[in-house]
């Protein structure tokens, strides 16, 4: 059986997640709705129009927001989100949420259909008489603006970056701590060139793209997309995932052939096939989070510093991708990759030698 990938099982992750909530949500609106307040007695009560007693309607209200979760997140993560990736924040809310108003408006027919069959009488009377209501058209709304926030969050939450939302909401990196973690620079080779040949605006488009081709192979890598510095692709990675399958060398050889597989179309576009030069390194940083109006979480250290450095000396070696001597201690002997040391030399700002290696994939 063929194995799911990263970032098959990171969507597949929020799709669940979005029925889970919903499903709650659905809970928690329709026992609201149900209470009911008698001003004859001065109490308040539960009615529950939906199956025989609270369970039978809960089961029944909790198909909604179950399909809809699992199709809605589906649609969401698996098809909307590359066939509007081009298109402003403002029309893809438009198109998502229209598609989900008529979603919604299906699964209210279905929920009704359900109802009627299970009352038993006369199928077409019950069916009007549960769907084409007031309450019917407030849980629409109601849903409709779940929906809205859920895109909403979702398009926010992918801003900042996966996982990252998360970890702002939660407070974890609220007070500064300190953490291992793996770096990539990765630097747009002759972006100066590139530049000047294509035109601000080409050249921009072209970035674009390459970022974008780039996402899914770092996401396939368990790698996160730290930031986008001009030219500059920087990510990063906990020890434990970058280590992982060498997946902090393996994400630098995907993307190059993610980038081969579209090489008609960079060219068609763009006169161009873009490639990176690229440096890993590895070690301490303070991770926390910064920012009044605007949030992020950053990280801060000499390890970032290095990484840098590094990859200014890929033009120097002729070598696409270079490591330091930590990472090559740790990734050594996988015989995946061949090594080649270069130099051992001290970086600007630093006092101590760093041995740097080249890497490349054999049998690629």
């Amino acid at each position: 059986m063929r194995r799911l990938s990263p970032l098959t099982r990171y969507r597949l992750r929020i799709v669940l997640m979005i029925t889970l909530i919903w499903v709650l949500l659905g809970i928690m609106i329709e026992t609201n709705n149900a209470l009911a307040y008698n001003p004859v007695s001065g109490r308040y009560f539960a009615y529950f129009p939906f199956g025989n007693g609270m369970i039978q309607h809960l089961l029944i209200t909790a198909m909604g927001p179950l399909l809809g979760g699992l199709f809605g997140g589906y649609l969401i993560l698996f098809v909307l989100r590359d066939l509007l990736r081009r298109r402003s924040f403002a029309n893809k809310l438009i198109v998502q949420s229209t598609i989900f108003l008529g979603l919604i408006f299906v699964l209210v027919m279905v929920v009704g259909s359900i109802q009627a069959i299970t009352i038993g009488a006369d199928f077409t009377e019950t069916f009007v008489d549960v769907v084409f209501t007031w309450r019917v058209l407030r849980l629409m709304i109601t849903w409709f603006t779940v929906v809205i926030f859920t895109l909403l969050l979702l398009d926010v939450s992918e801003k900042y970056g996966q996982g990252v939302l998360w970890k702002i909401v939660t407070g974890k990196y609220h007070q500064p701590v300190t953490e291992a973690r793996i770096f990539m620079f990765m630097d747009l080779t002759n972006s100066t060139g590139l530049a000047e040949s294509l035109g601000d605006e080409k050249y921009f488009r072209l970035l674009r793209s390459v970022f974008y081709v780039a996402t899914e192979p770092v996401l396939n890598s368990e790698g996160e997309i730290y930031q986008y510095v001009g030219d500059e692709l920087v990510l990063s990675w906990t020890v434990k995932d970058g280590l992982r399958n060498a997946n902090c060398l393996e994400c630098f050889f995907r993307i190059n052939n993610e980038i081969e597989k579209q090489r008609l179309d960079f060219i068609q576009q763009f006169g161009v096939v873009p490639a990176f030069k690229a440096a890993v390194h590895m070690g301490n940083v303070v991770i926390g989070e910064i920012g009044v109006i605007k949030k992020d979480i950053v990280y801060a250290g000499d390890v970032l510093n290095s990484t840098s450095r590094i990859v200014n000396l890929s033009k120097q070696y002729g070598e696409p991708l270079l490591i330091s001597d930590i990472v090559y201690d740790k990734l050594k002997d996988d015989h995946r990759f061949m090594f080649q040391f270069l130099d051992a030399l001290v970086l600007r700002g630093k006092t101590i030698e760093t041995k740097v290696y080249s890497v490349k994939i054999l049998n690629s």
